[in-house]
């Protein structure tokens, strides 16, 4: 095989061997220009940028050469070229007044551009591309150990998430962040990041909070690197053809929070064991196609042998202490594989036609039996001149926690779209069909036997705390069409006006349910100030994990899809020196939300009742300041408020907090380095978020509305890179990073809380035992760039 692949190569690299030229295309404003042509002077030779904006184009004189650059409602450009990629920036016709340059908008108005440099590279535990969405405007997280997030009171399960233009699913049987490990997306590999908190345009799909678009690279050289730290190892290998017809790159990820999990209440044996591969090839067969492939494999194991746990918690005046010995031990598999293809044309210097098609597979096995004898104390100070405390006994129980789920699932899904450009602006359209087939096994329970009450055999059976057993098999095919006019910009004096106007249609076929989405914004900026407003209908069709009923693990196929309108005020001002940029920007909301479904949180696992029975709203504010303060790094702050409720049709209590109703959301990164030598660097990460509410496990929705105690965690990282001078500049010729860092996890060693554990006393008295995250870790971290 790998001597096929030489000859293979070693042909194209015949066939394409002249010059090439390589870029993308965009304007003013970052946003990518379509169907421009490029073409090198004096010679009758051009090519057509794609619907990325990018180009490729074999050149007949060799470098160095000038390009001739056009396209409709931009000025026509010549731009001088000695190297093999050449980035250009498009000025609008008739531009009147001091543009701004906004930096990442090229998804539209609705869009924030994420510092891709530090996608591999923040100090936090999860780290990778989730690790800095959760420090962007409207996004909150209670758990260090999960990579999900929430979005202006929305839920996990209300985030889509793009890489490459294919939705990327999440296994189904996670229970807890410990089980999580990797993420899809490899940071290694990521060329854009782009994230919306709502107010997204209506090419993306059926979901109510959030959209993360992230696109790969396209390499033009080789490269490659790794990564080794106390919590796993990753590589990535990139390169592309001398001609840049073929590129690829590859990584391969292995994760382990084995260290973490020593700082756990619950002490045991842990193997948690993640490892993930995927590739992504680029082949630009002509001057106007594009071939893309991407492939993913993941297999993750969690082992789990607990011994034993000791929690004390309560007031100086009210103090308990739970100890819990176990027997037994958990084994969890997920077996997880993606397989997607793009091709793109470039028909015209107007219109743009592609296809794409992707395959989603997952096994996961659940399987554990745990067996825990507790004894709960109240502490007395002793009397004793040792000074040793004493406690006394006020609750002993027993309980056993059994599962054997399984489940698999396919999901295949395939889409042609056009991308064209005329005088009405430019048209985005899209048919996709997904269809969908799970097959779910569902069998656990849990019986308990305590002081004050045991549950004991009675007419021969024996009683339960909770059942859950069920076998289901889902068949939907989904159909989705979009249409998106970006219409032309509008001059207004010494402003622009950006319009864009679209519509979505979905359709649902185990439910009937067709779901009309009508979408609209609009940006106007001048000098130093953006303006914008965007909403709609969004929408969400309901999945396996939203049919599922967490009474008893049935499915209700004829659930109704989630629905909310939506729409979203915001302001961006641009201020500061050309050596101290700053942008401030600020974003008001509310979310009118119907036909919702309830659900509790358990860990990170939602627990839906499966009926459209309640309504309710999510009304905020958010502000956020980012800028450099100190030259060439990016920091940044943010601050939400936000109250998000829902009323429950008959249960009598009105409206009650949502499940994800954090009320105060902080966070800030910083970066810095030294004042004499660039070459060693500092990262601070700070997060605070007020606390989420709960109830008894398995309690009605109305019931859950007391309050964790607020997330509290700050990150630090010092870090020298070797391959630089005190003057930041590389000096090391073939080594483009050599960093080793230190980074200190929960520097105050703050104990957050993620869920709890219910024991009773002999009284009956419940008690809600906190399960604590992970305290103080340091952690050591090597990164090479060759």
């Amino acid at each position: 095989m790998r001597s096929v692949l030489v000859i293979i190569f070693f042909l194209i690299e015949v066939c394409v061997s002249a010059q090439t030229i390589v870029g993308r295309i965009h304007d003013e404003q970052g946003q990518v220009v379509v169907g421009a042509t490029i073409e090198e002077q004096g010679v009758r030779n051009g090519t057509i940028s794609d619907a990325d904006g990018r180009y490729t184009l074999r050149l007949k004189n060799g470098l160095p050469t000038r390009l001739i650059v056009r396209c409709v409602g931009f000025a026509v450009d010549s731009v001088d070229a000695d190297g093999q990629r050449v980035d250009i920036v498009l000025r609008a016709e008739d531009v009147m007044g001091e543009q701004v340059d906004i930096v990442g908008q090229k998804k539209g108005s609705g869009f924030e551009g994420v510092d891709v440099s530090l996608a591999g590279g923040a100090v936090a535990i999860d780290g990778g591309v989730e690790g800095l969405i959760k420090s962007q405007m409207g996004v909150s997280s209670n758990s260090e150990l999960s990579s999900q997030y929430r979005v202006r009171g929305g839920n996990f399960d209300e985030n889509i998430v793009y890489v490459n233009g294919i939705e990327i699913y999440r296994p189904f049987l996670i229970r807890a962040g410990e089980q999580e490990g990797l993420s899809f997306v490899n940071p290694d590999m990521v060329d854009e990041i782009n994230f919306s908190a709502g107010g997204f345009d209506a090419s993306y799909g059926d979901k109510m909070s959030s959209v993360l678009d992230v696109r790969y690279k396209r390499p033009q050289s080789t490269h490659w690197g790794a990564r080794v730290s106390l919590l796993g190892a990753s590589a990535h290998a990139e390169g592309a053809t001398k001609s840049g017809v073929v590129s690829h790159i590859t990584g391969v990820r292995y994760k382990t929070n084995q260290y973490l999990f020593g700082t756990l209440d619950t002490r045991g044996d842990y193997a948690p064991t993640f490892f993930d591969v995927q590739t992504y090839w680029t082949i630009n067969p002509t001057e106007k196609m594009h071939v893309g492939l991407l492939a993913y494999y993941a297999a993750n194991g969690y082992k789990f042998i607990p011994q034993d746990r000791e929690t004390t918690f309560g007031t100086i005046s009210e103090a308990r202490k739970l100890t819990i010995y176990f027997e037994g031990k958990e084994k969890d598999r997920y077996r997880t594989c993606v397989t997607a293809a793009d091709v793109s044309y470039v028909a015209s210097d107007r219109l743009t036609l592609g296809l794409r098609g992707s395959m989603f597979r997952t096994v996961e096995e659940e399987n554990y039996d745990i067996l825990g004898e507790y004894w709960l104390q109240e502490a007395v100070a002793s009397q004793s001149m040792s000074g040793a405390d004493l406690s006394d006994n006020i609750g002993v129980g027993g309980y056993m926690q059994h599962a054997r789920n399984d489940l698999f699932g396919e999901v295949y899904s395939g889409a042609v779209f056009a991308d064209l450009t005329s005088n009405i602006g430019n048209i985005d359209a899209q048919a996709k069909l997904t269809t969908e087939h799970y097959s779910d096994y569902t069998d656990e329970w849990e019986y308990t036997d305590s002081a004050g009450y045991v549950a004991s055999p009675s007419m021969g059976k024996l009683s339960m705390q909770s059942v859950r057993m069920a076998h289901n098999s889902l068949r939907q095919l989904r159909t989705e069409v979009h249409m998106l006019n970006r219409l032309p910009r509008i001059d207004l004096g010494e402003g622009k006006m950006q319009i864009d106007l679209g519509v979505r249609l979905s359709h649902l076929d185990t439910n009937s349910a067709v779901l009309i989405s009508p979408r609209a914004s609009v940006a106007y900026w001048t000098g130093n100030k953006r303006f914008r407003v965007s909403g709609g209908r969004y929408g969400q069709m309901p999945t396996l994990r939203e049919m599922k009923r967490d009474e008893d693990a049935t499915l209700n196929t004829q659930l109704k899809p989630q629905d909310s309108w939506q729409v979203i005020g915001g302001m961006d001002i641009y201020f500061g020196s050309e050596e101290r940029p700053m942008k401030f920007t600020t974003e008001v909301y509310y979310k009118w939300l119907r036909s919702l479904n309830p659900y509790n949180i358990d860990n990170v696992r939602l627990r839906y009742m499966a009926d459209n029975c309640a309504q309710g709203y999510a009304v905020g504010v958010d502000f956020k300041l980012n800028g450099e303060l100190v030259r060439g790094v990016d920091s940044w702050a943010t601050f939400s408020l936000m109250k998000t409720a829902e009323d429950v049709e008959n249960d009598g209590h009105g409206y009650i907090p949502r499940p994800s109703d954090q009320r105060v959301q902080f966070s800030m990164v910083v970066q810095d380095y030294m004042p004499n030598n660039r070459s060693i660097t500092a990262m601070l990460s700070m997060y605070f978020g007020s606390g989420l509410p709960f109830g008894p496990q398995g309690c009605e929705r109305w019931q859950a509305t007391n309050r964790m105690p607020g997330y509290k965690r700050v990150d630090l990282g010092l870090y020298k890179d070797f391959a630089l001078n005190a003057e930041g500049e590389n000096i090391r010729k073939h080594t483009r990073k050599a960093q080793f860092g230190i980074e200190v996890f929960n520097l105050f060693d703050f104990a957050n809380t993620i869920s709890y554990f219910w024991v009773r006393d002999t009284y009956g008295y419940h008690y809600a035992v906190p399960n604590y995250l992970t305290s103080r870790r340091i952690n050591v971290k090597l990164t090479l760039e060759f």
